[in-house]
């Protein structure tokens, strides 16, 4: 009794699988048997197609309850042939033999772009045109020739070619319903290019699938790889389908050069469009697959090009600018600040006692320390001009365009309380954690002067900084290639400067 609680759940699930699939393709029988196909099924049969796609998006084990749902929509669609129910039954279980030898041939379907690039998917594909077809063909002859009379290469062409073609036809379209790029096709932004180009592509296959008078066929295999090219595999795979539509309408229905196909011919009309069709879409296939390729390699070039860029632009441990980076930005900015005559700010913040942080804790902890000031460095950047480089060991650079003296000033309090307020115990340090030293510059400078000038005026306000006990900010300012030293009242913050310069 248990046991049946447990797996009432499951057998609930699969009775409204069943039904649900038996209603739609009732639905979908009737209308192509009455519609749009009516005596065209000889030719091209989507069905098969678009079952091996649902089998292969879903578990195997829910295979069963998928392939009695389709056997009843489509047995109860085909009763209104009135064969006897033995006969349709026999049907059923052909039919739904070719659709499971195709899918077991095929890889698991879980992303579009996945499956493509399993390995040898082409063959695999091409097998399961082959092989599922051409079994269930055999059966199928030996059911219509002993049951109706027919020819076994008749019957077996009627029911393997023409499935072989509706699986070529619909399953890549049925798959590539659930990926991302076939929906990104009709977001906003690209549903006018994507109509164009349909739209192109449909009167195009319009055109040479309805006009005899005029040898236009060949004509048919570029405008797919045109539109391949612009809309990708999921772009052809639509064009594809409605393709394989026009072309059994015309040809049904006396028009184009297989609608007037003499009947003296060695190959039948219904064959000659087939071998037709069939060249074009397995040959699309592989070209498809080539073409998407490559654009996946050149999309992972690209984006290995950009992690290289940025890898050659940051240091490796912090991830601040390195500093090749900082003397670009700072050679650029230097030029902008002449050009345009605007302050340029530089930090020098220098990480107090570092030495001994690494003797007493280790360096794996040193490199932890450094990471931590430079996302507290990163904090306090607000502007995207704004550049925080690692200088070298335990000093960090920032670099602050259109800043003045006293902003940079009240930025490096920040910063130099930020660090102390991380409370990092560092017993080498006389304040017991670890703190930072930091020297300020700034200036407005000239044509002729040097950017190196700004750097060493920053940097000869830190060696104050360092001198006079450390965890401080002071702060310098140059211009017009003269160096002074703000801030600097004691007979000590002056000898230590001169020892500097």
């Amino acid at each position: 009794m248990d046991a049946i609680r447990a797996y009432r759940p499951a057998m609930v699930r699969d009775a409204r699988l069943v039904l649900c699939l038996a209603v739609i393709y009732y639905c979908a029988d009737t209308f192509l048997n009455h519609f749009a196909f009516s005596d065209g099924w000889t030719i091209l049969w989507p069905l098969n197609g678009i079952s091996i796609a649902l089998l292969l998006m879903r578990q195997r084990r829910d295979w069963p309850a998928l392939m009695l749902g389709i056997a009843i929509g489509t047995g109860i669609g085909e009763c209104r042939n009135q064969n006897p129910i033995g006969f349709e039954i026999l049907q059923r279980f052909i039919s739904l033999l070719e659709v499971y030898l195709s899918a077991l041939i095929l890889p698991p379907f879980d992303t579009f772009a996945k499956w493509l690039r399993r390995p040898f998917i082409f063959r695999r594909f091409m097998g399961a045109l082959l092989v599922g077809p051409a079994i269930s063909g055999v059966f199928a002859s030996i059911q219509f020739h002993y049951s109706q009379g027919q020819s076994y290469a008749i019957a077996f062409n009627s029911w393997a070619t023409a499935d072989a073609l509706g699986i070529a036809a619909t399953l890549p379209l049925a798959l590539s319903l659930r990926s991302p790029e076939m929906w990104r096709l009709f977001h906003r932004d690209q549903l006018f290019r994507t109509l164009s180009v349909l739209t192109f592509a449909v009167c195009a296959a319009g055109i040479i699938l309805s006009v005899s008078r005029y040898p236009l066929l060949f004509m048919l295999f570029p405008a797919l790889l045109l539109v391949e090219s612009l809309l990708a595999f999921s772009g052809a795979a639509i064009a594809v389908f409605f393709t394989s539509l026009l072309a059994v309408y015309f040809a049904i229905h006396g028009q184009g050069p297989f609608g007037s196909w003499p009947a003296d011919r060695t190959i039948s009309r219904d064959g000659a469009l087939q071998i037709f069709l069939g060249f074009n879409f397995v040959a699309l296939f592989p070209a498809s697959l080539l073409s998407m390729e490559r654009r996946r390699m050149s999309e992972e070039l690209l984006a290995t090009n950009v992690l290289l860029t940025t890898l050659a632009a940051t240091d490796s441990l912090t991830g601040l600018a390195n500093r090749r980076t900082l003397d670009q930005a700072f050679f650029m900015e230097w030029k902008r600040a002449v050009r345009v005559q605007t302050e340029l700010a530089l930090l020098v913040v220098d990480i107090d006692h570092f030495k001994q942080f690494n003797d007493l804790y280790g360096h794996p902890e040193g490199d932890c320390c450094l990471k931590v000031v430079a996302d507290l460095l990163k904090t306090h950047l607000r502007r995207p001009q704004d550049v925080a480089a690692r200088f070298g060991g335990e000093e960090f650079v920032l670099l602050l365009p259109q800043t003045g003296l006293d902003d940079a000033f009240a930025l490096a309090e920040r910063i130099r309380e930020g660090v102390q307020g991380l409370a990092l115990p560092h017993d080498g340090s006389a304040f017991g954690c670890v703190t930072v030293s930091i020297g300020c510059a700034a200036a407005i400078p000239s044509y002729g002067d040097e950017h190196l000038q700004l750097l060493q005026a920053a940097d000869a306000a830190l060696y104050v900084a360092k001198h006079v006990g450390r965890n401080c900010v002071r702060m310098s300012s140059t211009a017009s290639g003269t160096n002074r030293v703000d801030e600097v009242s004691s007979e000590q913050e002056a000898i230590a400067l001169s020892l500097k310069l």
